[in-house]
């Protein structure tokens, strides 16, 4: 698999992806002879309603209704004296905690485990300067430092020193194997270090088989041991076996681990204290942000029945970007724009005629609202129009800023996005025939990891030039998230699709392709998506010059992509079988502090 994410890794995508200027000049010809004043040298125009009308519209696909969103019953409000004296709280606690982290006489090992509890607990924000500081110095006197360390201390060392940029070589752990090349049996029984090495086996790369072994290993002997084990331990690798810190959305695992922590008896009060108010301050911000959202939502909702209401889902996104609570703008922009692909991607898959779709890629490729007079279908005007709208607000926001760079940039991204979808429609309606690379490489755009970065640079006060142009090349890391998108979309829409008619799909040229079945293909998919994940892994310690913040963005894109859909199911369409459950844990069930 990785030939072919090397493949769109070296030879990029934006080849393909060309606007529709073919199809543009012949309506443009045929126009001219029919009414020449309508044209001035070197403009370009569409059909005008008129002649667009001419065409069959009968051949629209009837609009299947999606499930209703399952939050509509749900109010969200936000207390201003909450957050007031939770903000208030925690500046109180901040210096002592700060002190503790800087603490000179604590031993490496405890300075280690610290910072992982103030990490899972969700707080890490608070004192980054200061983590990484005691990171790089451990980092520096470990390696001078020949004492021989167990398996918890080799295990969570390797994880957080990876997770913090540094090429940690795997070997690490081949002293826990024996001479046959196995993990050694005495280590069985150890369940706080093979759970920390199930936990380091997620920031694997390509090739280091070690790790893909502790994987295997660490799984099988933590399900073995779970029926015996005390309720808290017991509590504690069922959730890491359903969800592994790498691969989990901090803010909600916060609230997990807050569970587990509050029973521990070695717990740190002052951290627990902190912990809660974070917790609440954010979800009390979250509701606010969501009720604002959710209102913007309705009223658009009205106009575009054939897309999915799924703004709370939507929203959830925006969380798992960027969930700190300076970054409320940034949630906002995501959350609208996650809807805005939403309309785009239904309308394209199962709603405008092939025709249309030509006619609303070239205006979204034109971006100019005067143009969507010429589409003749109302239901396709308001979702242009609803594009375009939104975009131009967070546009304004960038200009007021100073960042026109970004917004230039996020306006082409959504380009190439429209330009994606169409492309998919084309095949989808038996136009062309694509390939499986040609699937992924048009995937690397409809992935939304590029489009949802370009937005949150719009809205970010850190976004300089230099960042943008960072982001401008298609680096590695968001690539592979995008990839990783699709690839586990494809696997878990497949029988969806079938059924609506949607062929072929990335998963049938698969297929087709290798000659292969219909559950190998799936199975293949999983693999694909691993190996993006390994590409994530190695970019986010090979990339140490890059923007590590903006690198973080595409990260935690990819950690979406593993929540919504881990339980084999698109749980964005479907939140029932997927994000249901971290939607509450986040904006509905209240911590008692």
């Amino acid at each position: 698999m990785a030939t072919v994410i090397n493949s769109v890794l070296q030879y990029g995508t934006r080849t393909i992806l060309q606007p529709p200027v073919v199809r543009q000049s012949i309506l443009r010809k045929d126009l001219e002879r029919k009414n020449p004043s309508k044209f001035q040298c070197g403009s370009l125009r569409f059909r005008p309603i008129a002649a667009v009308k001419e065409t069959s519209q009968d051949l629209r696909p009837a609009v299947k209704g999606h499930r209703p969103s399952m939050w509509a019953d749900l109010s969200f409000s936000f207390d201003v004296q909450v957050q007031e004296r939770c903000e208030e709280a925690i500046e109180a606690l901040k210096e002592d905690v700060k002190s503790m982290v800087t603490a000179k006489d604590c031993k490496p090992l405890d300075k280690m485990i610290l910072i992982d509890t103030i990490e899972r607990l969700g707080v890490a924000y608070m004192f980054e300067q200061e983590i990484e500081e005691q990171i790089e110095q451990i980092y520096k006197f470990q390696a001078e430092d020949g004492s021989d360390k167990d398996l918890f201390t080799t295990a969570l060392y390797f994880r957080l020193f990876r997770q913090h940029g540094y090429n940690v070589p795997s070997s690490v752990f081949d002293k826990f194997k024996d001479e046959d090349n196995k993990f050694k049996e005495t280590i069985i029984g150890d369940i706080h270090g093979l759970l920390n090495l199930y936990e380091a086996s997620y920031v694997r790369y390509h090739g280091e088989d070690v790790l893909e072994e502790a994987l295997v290993f660490t799984k099988h002997y933590l399900n073995q041991a779970l029926p015996q084990l005390d309720s808290l331990l017991k509590e504690k690798v069922a959730r890491a076996l359903e969800q592994p810190i790498h691969r989990a959305v901090e803010v909600v695992e916060a609230r997990y681990f807050l569970s587990f922590y509050e029973k521990d008896e070695s717990r740190n009060e002052l951290l627990l204290g902190l912990a809660k108010l974070n917790f609440k301050l954010l979800q009390n911000l979250y509701r606010k942000e969501i009720d604002e959202l959710t209102k913007w939502w309705n009223e658009v909702m009205t106009e575009l029945p054939h897309v999915r209401d799924r703004m709370v889902e939507c929203y959830y996104w925006g969380v798992l970007v960027v969930y700190e609570p300076q970054y409320s703008l940034s949630r906002l922009a995501i959350g609208k724009a996650i809807a805005m692909g939403t309309a785009l991607n239904d309308t394209y898959d199962t709603y405008a005629t092939l025709e249309e779709l030509e006619t609303c890629t070239g205006i979204v490729n034109s971006w100019d609202i005067k143009e969507l007079d010429y589409i003749p279908s109302e239901n396709m005007r308001r979702v242009y129009h609803f594009l375009l709208k939104a975009y131009a607000e967070n546009e304004h926001e960038a200009l007021k800023q100073g960042r026109s760079y970004a917004a230039s940039y996020a306006t082409e991204a959504i380009k190439r996005m429209a330009r994606g979808y169409h492309q998919k429609a084309k095949w989808f309606k038996g136009q062309e025939v694509p390939t499986f690379e040609e699937h992924m490489s048009t995937g690397v755009y409809v992935g939304g990891a590029e489009a949802t970065l370009a937005i949150v640079f719009m809205d970010l006060e850190a976004a300089s030039e230099e960042a943008v142009d960072w982001l401008k090349p298609e680096p590695p890391i968001v690539t592979a998230a995008s990839l990783l998108n699709r690839y586990m979309n494809d696997r878990c829409t497949y029988e969806r699709e079938q059924r609506t008619g949607q062929f072929p799909t990335a998963v049938d040229c698969y297929k087709i392709e290798n000659a292969v079945s219909t559950e190998e293909a799936l199975d293949k998919f999983i693999e694909f998506a691993e190996d993006a994940w390994k590409t994530i892994n190695k970019e986010w310690v090979a990339s140490r010059t890059a923007p590590r913040h903006f690198m973080k963005l595409a990260l935690n894109y990819a950690r979406g992509v593993h929540v919504t859909y881990r339980r084999g199911a698109d749980g964005f369409t479907e939140p029932e079988k997927g994000l249901e459950s971290d939607i509450v844990t986040l904006l509905v069930d209240p911590i008692i502090i």
